[in-house]
């Protein structure tokens, strides 16, 4: 078995379903394709910054920026710096933290809700265009599949983040 590669019993390899993905998220985050989808719903908001309001709209808000930064997987000085910025714009907003007057804890405003709701909507329109062509049952189990292993890939291996 040494050389051979890992295959599921669908027979599609690992690597295959790691390079789809890969592409996947190549084309799902580009640049052109985030002003695009901002330019459709009417919001300006950066890539960072729609990441930084999903978070926080979707895991619930109140959090502190170190544990915001720990979750999106980027340095606390980049997400204390789009804060900031968010902030600023009225999409976020700080209270302090009950349990420690030293801290901060963050929470979306409701323009932040909105902004980062009617992204997710151009992004829904924008994927049911890619998709116009697939069967219901193809998209039904394509969202299964998915949501599985968006499931999969959110629990960490033991002792690892």
């Amino acid at each position: 078995m040494a050389g051979r590669t890992a295959t599921r019993p669908s027979g599609h390899t690992t690597e295959e379903i790691a390079s789809a993905l890969v592409s996947v998220a190549r084309a799902m985050t580009q640049v052109r394709v985030h002003e695009t989808l901002c330019r459709q719903a009417g919001v300006d908001v950066d890539r960072l910054g729609a990441a930084v309001l999903f978070k926080l709209v979707s895991e619930g808000g109140e959090v502190r920026v170190t544990e915001l930064a720990y979750r999106l997987a980027i340095d606390a000085p980049a997400v204390t710096r789009k804060v900031q910025q968010l902030e600023r714009a009225g999409l976020v907003r700080r209270q302090g933290d009950p349990a420690d007057a030293r801290a901060s804890l963050l929470d979306v405003t409701a323009a932040g809700r909105r902004t980062i709701e009617r992204l997710q909507r151009a992004q829904a329109e924008w994927m049911g265009e890619r998709l116009a062509g697939w069967s219901a049952a193809d998209r039904a189990e394509l969202a299964r599949l998915l949501q599985q292993l968006a499931a999969t890939i959110a629990v960490p291996a033991e002792g690892r983040p």
